[in-house]
C-alpha cells in the first residue's frame, strides 16, 4: 500500500486572512483614499476657518480613528519586513527618502491631532496648543504632500486592484478588509457624535498659555 504523501499547504492557507502583503497593501490604499477625501473637507474648513471652526472639529475627530488604521496598516508591513518575513521581504522596503521620511510624517500627525483634541477638551483657545497645533499642521502639510504626490498612482491602482479582488478570491480578506475600513470611518463618527456638546459649546476666548 502506497502511503499518502503530506498534503502541502496551499498557497491560500499560508497567507493572512487579510490577504498577505497584497492584502497589506489594498487595505493601506484603500483606507488613504478614504483619508483623501476627508481631508479634501477638512481643508475646505481651514479656508473658513471663524465660521466653519465646528464643522473643522467635526471631521478632525472623524478622521483619528481612519487615521490610527492606516498607520496600524503601514506599521505592520514595517515590523514584518525587519521582522525578516519572507513575504514583506521580497515585497521590499518603500524607497529610502520615504522611510526617512516617514518618522516626521507620523510625528507631524501625532502632532497635529494631539494638539487639536487637547484645544478641544480645553474648552477655549490656548496660545500654546494653537502655536503647537500651527506648527505641527505646517510640517505635516509639506511632508504628507510629498508623500501623497509619490504614492497616489500606487494608491489609485492598489484601490482598483482592490476592487477586482472583492469579485474574485485571488487575494482574500476583501471583507474583513471592508469591515476594518467601515469599522474605523463609524468610530470616527461615533467619536465626532459624541463629542458634538463639546464642539459647539467651544470658544475662542480663553487664556494665553
Amino acid at each position: 500500500m502506497i502511503a499518502e504523501r503530506p498534503t502541502q499547504p496551499s498557497r491560500l492557507g499560508t497567507r493572512s486572512r487579510l490577504g498577505g502583503t497584497e492584502g497589506n497593501e489594498i487595505l493601506t490604499a484603500s483606507t488613504a483614499a478614504a483619508l483623501t477625501l476627508l481631508l479634501l473637507a477638512e481643508g475646505v474648513t481651514i479656508l473658513r476657518l471663524d465660521g466653519l471652526r465646528s464643522l473643522h472639529m467635526f471631521i478632525g475627530l472623524v478622521l483619528i480613528p481612519p487615521v490610527l488604521l492606516k498607520l496600524g496598516s503601514t506599521g505592520y508591513r514595517m515590523v514584518k519586513y525587519y521582522a525578516g518575513s519572507s513575504p514583506y521581504r521580497r515585497k521590499g522596503p518603500p524607497a529610502l527618502p520615504m522611510r526617512l521620511l516617514a518618522p516626521v510624517l507620523v510625528l507631524a500627525t501625532v502632532g497635529v491631532f494631539a494638539s487639536g483634541v487637547a484645544l478641544l477638551l480645553l474648552g477655549h483657545r490656548s496660545d500654546t496648543l494653537m502655536l503647537l497645533h500651527k506648527a505641527s499642521f505646517i510640517l505635516w502639510g509639506v511632508v504628507f504632500g510629498l508623500h501623497f504626490l509619490v504614492y497616489l498612482q500606487r494608491m489609485l491602482r492598489s484601490v482598483a486592484d482592490g476592487w477586482r479582488a472583492s469579485q474574485r478570491p485571488s487575494v482574500p480578506g476583501a471583507g474583513a478588509r471592508a469591515m476594518l475600513l467601515a469599522a474605523s470611518l463609524g468610530g470616527g463618527l461615533a467619536l465626532a457624535l459624541t463629542l458634538l456638546g463639546t464642539i459647539t459649546s467651544w470658544h475662542g476666548g480663553g487664556g494665553g498659555g
